[in-house]
């Protein structure tokens, strides 16, 4: 595709077709080069409490195979558009047998907590995930956090004055604390170990109610196991993370961020209440003992600290106290290390589907179904698909896998760290699906070019945009689904680099909507005879 920047420049303000009855050009301004990038990756950023995230995100890739990952629209700058971010490989850089491509996705919004989300691709890893992760404001409760800033003087020298304390509240949806007592003559210093010295020290927490199943999409990196962690023997290796309680201390002189402490400070994370201990059937107690890990959002690791005996604190509940010399975010639990475990690959076998896809949610929990230990917000599956579990624990788990709110599928995971390929099948849906085609393909003199491929997504016409959900991949033009229904209109949303182009109310009248577009070819109701010049000068040279 010589031309395809033109190519793209047409398809980007005209169509991508729906063919239905008369005048099948329906405006989706979208287009992807499917001869370009094959393996892909994708993020889902929301908002705690539901809000819209501002424009401003900014996306940025490191670590080891950073140079390989590219916005999916192929710009080495990375793009969010209402929070999405679609990722992909270089096509000389692909994932081999003996080469998994491993890197980290940092993602700042001005007002909210960073993230650095470890992320790996392996060879034949064409499964088409999307991965949510949910972004918490610094100084905004939500239902899954709560939060508290205090400002307190600080006397000559930058020291505090007196004993400076403050506590999380407990909230209806955070009804666990987290307390931190700073002593009299404590001075703060900054990363580069400076002392800092100012009018007032401004200290900041976050508590996480670590019972909530959002979070999966709340811990640090976004899923339970992690990567990069420095466990109790000082080796680095992938760990799982099973949290009693997880809380972010921030402070700040002269708005300058504080890193460590003169004199160490006390801190107490009240525990989840329900948390059990593994192979325990009843709660955590006191004399339990439970461990503190740091993390650090910068490197994207977490570090063993100490163990501590959860005590009875002053307001009658379970709590791990300890004392820390530097500020990070801090994760009370059991860690679990996954040094020798394999990863569990998963067949979906659903006949009934033929060459059609569909989306499914993922969801892992104990055996006991009390706790989500990892989950899939959306994953297209075909018939014999593959997906890789690569968030497990090293203990048994049960598995639900839903379309929509309904339950298709279920089992337990007996060894997850043995690696044992498991088979799972979708039944035929007890209500008859159709099996619709979107297809679009474009007509130059010279002859005729596929549309490249794209993420679509849809949701029933007056419903909120928060319901838009993952319709598939178009590839090569063509999307064959189960999830629309003839006779019914759907709005539709897509993305392309920072562009996003939504189209409204369009009905699926028939099963096979496909379609050629040409120059003498209907090309849409805002500005044809635009979308002509772009279209003939964007086949020239093809």
């Amino acid at each position: 595709m010589k031309n395809f920047t033109k190519l793209l420049s047409f398809l980007l303000v005209t169509a991508f077709v729906f063919n239905g009855c008369r005048n099948p050009a329906y405006e989706v301004n979208v287009l992807f080069d499917a001869q370009v990038i094959t393996y892909k990756a994708g993020l889902q950023l929301t908002d705690a409490n539901g809000g819209t995230l501002p424009g401003n995100i900014d996306v940025t890739v490191t670590g080891t195979d950073a140079g390989s990952i590219y916005d999916f629209s192929g710009t080495k700058k990375i793009y969010a558009p209402n929070g999405v971010i679609t990722l992909g490989v270089h096509p000389k850089e692909i994932p081999t047998a003996s080469k998994t491509l491993s890197f980290n996705v940092i993602v700042k919004i001005p007002g909210y907590e960073e993230k650095n989300i470890p992320m790996t691709i392996a060879v034949n890893q064409f499964s088409q995930e999307i991965k949510g992760i949910t972004m918490v404001k610094t100084a905004v409760p939500t239902p899954y956090t709560s939060v508290v800033v205090k400002d307190f003087p600080l006397g000559t020298g930058g020291a505090t004055t007196t004993i400076s304390s403050f506590s999380t509240p407990s909230t209806a949806g955070v009804p666990q604390t987290t307390s931190i007592a700073i002593p009299a003559g404590t001075t703060f210093r900054d990363a580069n170990g400076t002392l800092l010295t100012g009018g007032a020290l401004t200290a900041q927490a976050i508590n996480f109610d670590a019972g909530d199943p959002e979070l999966v999409s709340l811990f640090p990196g976004g899923d339970l196991s992690a990567p990069n962690v420095i466990g109790k023997d000082g080796t680095v290796g992938e760990a799982f993370f099973s949290p009693a309680g997880f809380t972010d201390i921030t402070m700040y002189v002269g708005g300058v961020e504080v890193k460590k402490f003169s004199t160490p400070i006390n801190v107490s994370i009240q525990v989840d209440p329900t948390f059990k201990l593994d192979g325990s059937t009843t709660p955590v107690k006191a004399g339990d003992v439970l461990s503190v890990y740091s993390y650090q959002v910068s490197t994207g690791q977490f570090k063993y600290e100490t163990e501590v005996a959860a005590i009875v604190d002053g307001g009658g509940k379970l709590a791990i106290p300890f004392t820390t010399d530097h500020l990070t975010k801090f994760i009370v639990g059991q860690v679990f290390s996954k040094k020798a475990c394999k990863i569990v690959q998963v067949t979906f076998i659903a006949p009934w589907l033929g060459a059609n896809s569909t989306v499914v949610s993922i969801e892992i929990l104990t055996l006991d179904g009390t706790k989500r230990l990892d989950y899939t917000k959306s994953q297209v599956l075909f018939d014999g698909t593959k997906v890789d579990f690569k968030n497990l624990p090293p203990f048994a788990v049960s598995y639900i896998v839903r379309q929509g709110t309904t339950a298709i599928a279920a089992g337990n995971i007996t060894n997850p760290c043995d690696g044992t390929a498991l088979s799972v099948t979708l039944p035929n849906p007890a209500t008859p699906v159709d099996l619709v085609t979107l297809l679009l393909n474009v007509k130059c003199p010279q002859g005729q070019i596929t549309v490249p491929r794209f993420d679509l997504y849809y949701k029933a016409v007056g419903t909120p945009d928060s319901q838009y959900t993952l319709l598939g991949t178009v590839i090569n033009g063509s999307i064959k689904t189960t999830l629309l229904k003839v006779g019914t209109s759907y709005d539709f949303r897509a993305y392309w680099g920072n562009t996003i182009k939504t189209v409204g109310n369009r009905p699926i009248t028939t099963a096979d909507m496909s379609t050629t577009v040409g120059e003498n070819d209907f090309l849409g109701t805002k500005s044809p005879q635009y979308n002509k010049s772009l279209l003939i000068e964007a086949c020239k040279g093809i």
